[in-house]
């Protein structure tokens, strides 16, 4: 994409060149309507050459906000813990019979098959 703005930009700035040329060649030789003429399509190769550079600052604009999109969407999966959401998660896992009885969900199961050491049946 740069290249092909730079080539705009070229392209403008040639066209402007010459149409500022052909102007003042045209006011010389006192024809006044095609001196207008040029001069407006001079002006419109500037207009040009500023509409291209805003595209282009634009693009980059975008860009730059995909790239920060594209950052932090992973923290969008979900929330951090907090302070508390970490104390009850911790108080949970501490009065949980053993991770059978974690991942279960606190359904019942057999204690004889528990593998938490300070289990008393």
């Amino acid at each position: 994409m740069r290249r092909i703005a730079r080539a705009l930009y070229l392209a403008y700035g040639a066209q402007f060149a010459w149409l500022a040329v052909t102007a003042v060649y045209a006011a010389y030789h006192h024809a006044l309507w095609a001196c207008g003429a040029f001069a407006v399509g001079s002006g419109l190769a500037v207009v040009a050459f500023m509409r291209e550079g805003a595209l282009e600052d634009a693009r980059l604009r975008e860009a730059a906000r995909a790239e920060r999109a594209a950052h932090t969407a992973p923290a969008a999966q979900g929330p951090p813990l907090t302070d508390v959401t970490a104390d009850v998660v911790a108080v949970a896992l501490a009065a949980a019979c053993c991770e059978r009885w974690w991942t279960s969900a606190g359904a019942e199961h057999d204690p004889n098959h528990c593998t938490r050491k300070d289990q008393t049946t």
